[in-house]
């Protein structure tokens, strides 16, 4: 059992144990002005940007100069349901299994999407306490061609 600062518990099978931070996404209401902000304004590097065809978005993720922390901007178009204009968008995490992550969790947290495949990932959401959006990522593993 896990004891918090705050006095509530969470069994172990409520956490999980091997979660690596590995980005902030936050919501964006014009992306080629976000980017030329952080670029100029914090001098941040731009890594890539590029259409999501799983939301019909488009994203971009920065870094600055001597941090491993990743920026992910990101812009929705309006008839996408989970989009928002700015703000945050989610805390991303990298796990072993985002779809078994998933099914552990997702009894226990109201929100949820279910797991699903973008590019190279193994996506699957929940919702924090205070209903902000986590992201649950794995990689998928490279698919072997048969010769």
């Amino acid at each position: 059992m896990f004891f918090y600062p705050h006095g509530t518990k969470e069994r172990a099978g409520d956490v999980i144990l091997a979660a690596k931070f590995i980005y902030t996404g936050i919501h964006v209401s014009n992306l080629e002005e976000s980017i030329a902000f952080y670029r100029r304004a914090l001098r941040m590097k731009l890594l890539f940007k590029a259409r999501i065809k799983e939301t019909g978005g488009r994203v971009a993720w920065l870094k600055s100069k001597g941090s491993q922390q990743i920026l992910e901007l990101n812009w929705y178009p309006r008839k996408y349901k989970y989009g928002g204009k700015s703000g945050l968008d989610h805390l991303a995490f990298e796990v072993k299994d985002a779809a078994a992550e998933y099914r552990k969790l997702s009894t226990k947290h109201k929100g949820t999407i279910p797991p699903f495949e973008e590019g190279r990932w193994m996506l699957a959401y929940l919702k924090d306490p205070s209903g902000n959006w986590i992201e649950l990522g794995s990689r998928l593993r490279k698919k072997r061609s048969r010769s």
